[in-house]
């Protein structure tokens, strides 16, 4: 509320006249000649009342009302970015802010309840939008046009107080604009007419900061009467001067943003020396600066920056239109011309451009340690902050804000639920990219990088598909969905695929087919769903295509053996027949082993245990196959082979298993081809599994290896994949070196080299 000032209660000037007209003897009135009398609602009052009064319209960018301003700090939301005007220093920065948005107003929206300061001083606690709304409806502009904003008191100031007798009784000391609005606001009331007079010499400063003292109440009057025209002169360019104009060119680099004629000047930065040269830099490697020198001249039709270079089209002189400290705007002849202030350290980034690109995408942070090694930082749009590690499901959590700063734009980090210490506070952003951040703590820095996912990276891994296979005997063909689409796909990037009976399904994510390595169907497309890790997603077609074609064909492929060493030279062996078409067999409906053919295609007498079968004549036996698939079947031989291993190794089966497993093999020979040479054999010691991988596939099988007569036998089984099924068996070890093996299986020959980085 208004606060007002007690004074003694005097009687009123004229009343005092009259008194003293009533005495025998007429008292001499002795005052000092620099003090007068100041009465009530005089010219001179009213020009002290209206250059002390509170001046709204400094804030018309909070609240577009001249009639009052609104106390500080407050806080309000520009376009979902919350800010806190602590002085009116920070009303530049949000005057910025809005010129990035496009200057709208509207955009604000304060944080209720707001105080507001009438040009009394008086004070009124605003609710909500609708009272802010409904009083700067009811404003009178132009009363309040009568406030004198261009001229200020120097405080501290006095007056002295006079009782019936003018003889001083009081000396009341004014140190600002609200005490001496309210002294002068109760001199003119009724019940309070006090007999005062201002103690001078009074200094009085101006807008441009240039000071005056006077001496008079006439000299006080005349200097503000004069400063009251000066107002309504233009205060667009009231500090526009030479002067003005010579120190904001000097300060920093200026970049050529717009030029009417030659667009293909934006960019270039023009260099205002001290000497009155300047330079003109094109680019990192390219400055004009010969014989280029600058002036500010001003004549009646206003001020021109004058440009002497050999540059033809920036030289001449150019008439200042509009003038800031950071941007001007210059014509001449036709052409228009304006630039903006490049100073060092400048941010190149508004604040309303911070919080845009913080909410793109995910940033890791840095402070140079391996600290906050694999944390991301989640900017949210309602101001949450989370903090993750890697592919963690859970977070750090917390809370973001942008503010402006008399220091600058400052990013808070609050509410965190780890890391308090490093993190949590104002951290001052001190450089600014749009894939990069720094901000600036105490002595701390921390770096923060801009890691977008890029969806496309997934997308760009696939296209449709086509999948043939052999009719199935039922008329209902088997696919495998998995391993002939994303089994085929080297994909960095991380999604999650789902397959479709329907288009529908996909796009809904409903009803994924669940067995999809086998699954049946009659239908000709079924669909995949490839989603990415930040949850978009595309659809891609599988083409499902039947033929017909020879369902044994695996079978045919190559000369099934099993060679194994007679250990005991007594011919006779325990063989697993299942390993000879280990890889073939899962295709097949039934696999039975018969000594006979006669036996086989009969399918009678079967062999009972086929995976321990002792054979029955040696140095070699025919065994026969018989295979079932649907309604049809056919036979194969396998043939059982004996070797007399003894002696031929000059190595132990522990050592060749050591070498195994050290390292990875590669078959660079079988039976003098290199065909094999692209498969890598990864030799693991649980449960004998050898990975065997090329750049698109990966086979897991099994290995073994045993020794018997000092005879060494490594066996591959369960080898199911093109080509690489052929060293499906027993080897017999010819040759061993720590890097070499050499293998024999009756006729083939396969050479294993060890390779390690």
């Amino acid at each position: 509320m208004k606060t007002r000032i007690n004074h003694f209660m005097l009687l009123a000037f004229f009343a005092l006249i009259g008194f003293s007209a009533c005495q025998d003897e007429v008292t001499e009135i002795n005052t000092p000649n620099e003090q007068e009398v100041i009465v009530p609602n005089s010219t001179l009052a009213n020009l002290m009342s209206n250059t002390t009064a509170h001046f709204g319209a400094a804030q018309n960018i909070l609240e577009d009302s001249n009639c009052f301003s609104i106390e500080l700090p407050v806080t309000l939301i520009v376009s979902d970015i919350t800010i806190t005007i602590e002085t009116e220093a920070d009303l530049d920065q949000l005057e910025g802010l809005l010129d990035d948005i496009n200057d709208n107003e509207d955009l604000l929206d304060f944080i209720f309840p707001i105080t507001i300061i009438f040009s009394d001083f008086t004070e009124l606690i605003i609710e909500n939008e609708a009272q802010l709304e409904s009083l700067i409806t009811e404003c009178d502009d132009e009363e309040e046009n009568e406030i004198i904003e261009c001229v200020d008191f120097v405080y501290p100031i006095s007056f002295s107080v006079f009782n019936s007798e003018f003889t001083i009784t009081d000396v009341v000391t004014i140190n600002n604009d609200e005490e001496f609005y309210n002294f002068l606001d109760d001199l003119g009331e009724d019940d309070n007419l006090l007999i005062v007079s201002l103690n001078f010499p009074v200094a009085l400063v101006y807008a441009n900061g240039e000071t005056e003292e006077v001496n008079s109440n006439e000299e006080l009057a005349e200097a503000i009467a004069i400063a009251e025209e000066d107002c309504n002169d233009d205060d667009d360019n009231e500090d526009c001067n030479d002067e003005f104009i010579e120190l904001a060119l000097k300060e920093c680099q200026w970049e050529l943003v717009a030029y009417s004629s030659f667009p293909e000047f934006q960019g270039f930065l023009l260099e205002f020396n001290s000497d009155y040269t300047f330079n003109i830099i094109l680019d990192e490697n390219q400055i004009l600066s010969e014989g280029n020198t600058w002036s500010v001249v001003s004549d009646d039709s206003g001020s021109f920056l004058v440009l002497d270079t050999a540059f033809e089209d920036l030289g001449g002189d150019w008439q200042i239109v509009e003038c800031d400290d950071d941007r001007f705007e210059f014509t001449k002849n036709n052409e228009t011309m304006v630039i903006e202030q490049e100073c060092e350290g400048d941010l190149e980034c508004s604040i309303t451009d911070i919080s845009s690109i913080l909410q793109e995408c995910p940033w890791d942070f840095s402070d140079g340690t391996d600290l906050f090694d694999n944390y991301q930082m989640v900017f949210q749009d309602n101001g949450g902050l989370q903090i993750t590690e890697g592919a963690a499901t859970s977070a750090i959590g917390g809370a973001w804000s942008l503010s402006v700063t008399d220091d600058g734009l400052v990013l808070t980090l609050s509410q965190l639920t780890a890391f308090q210490d490093y993190l949590e506070g104002d951290w001052l952003i001190v450089e600014c990219d749009d894939d990069e951040l720094q901000i600036l703590r105490f002595d701390y820095t921390i770096v923060l990088e801009k890691n977008c996912y890029d969806e496309t990276e997934v997308f760009n891994c696939f296209n449709d598909f086509e999948i043939v296979e052999c009719e199935g005997s039922s008329n209902v063909t088997v696919y495998n969905l998995s391993a002939n689409t994303i089994g085929l796909v080297d994909c960095i990037a991380l999604f999650i695929p789902s397959f479709h009976a329907t288009l529908i399904d996909a796009e809904s994510n409903i009803n994924p087919i669940e067995n999809t390595e086998a699954y049946e169907t009659l239908t000709a497309q079924v669909y995949l769903r490839i989603e990415a890790e930040n949850g978009n997603f595309e659809i891609f077609n599988i083409y499902l295509t039947t033929e017909e074609c020879n369902l044994f064909e695996c079978f045919e492929s190559f000369d099934a053996e099993i060679v194994l060493c007679d250990d005991a030279n007594d011919g006779a062996e325990v063989f697993d027949l299942t390993i000879a078409f280990s890889n073939c067999t899962p295709s097949a409906d039934a696999v039975t082993y018969y000594q006979t053919v006669q036996d086989a295609n009969d399918g009678i007498f079967p062999i009972a245990n086929p995976e321990l079968y002792t054979n029955i004549t040696a140095p070699q036996q025919t065994i026969y196959t018989r295979v079932e698939i649907g309604d049809q079947f056919e036979v194969f031989p396998i043939q059982l082979l004996l070797e007399d291993c003894s002696g031929m190794s000059n190595c132990t089966d522990n050592e060749v298993r050591a070498w195994l497993q050290t390292c990875e093999w590669n078959a660079v020979n079988y039976n003098g081809s290199d065909n094999l040479a692209e498969y890598n054999f990864d030799f693991g010691s649980a449960d004998q599994i050898v990975i065997i991988y090329t750049d698109t596939i990966t086979i897991d099988a099994s290995w073994s290896v045993s020794e018997s007569n000092n005879a060494i036998t490594v066996e591959f089984s369960n080898i199911a994949g093109p080509n690489i099924q052929a060293i499906t068996g027993g080897w017999l070890v010819v040759e061993c070196e720590e890097d070499r093996l050499e293998l024999h299986r009756g006729d083939d020959v396969l050479v294993l080299e060890r390779t390690c980085n």
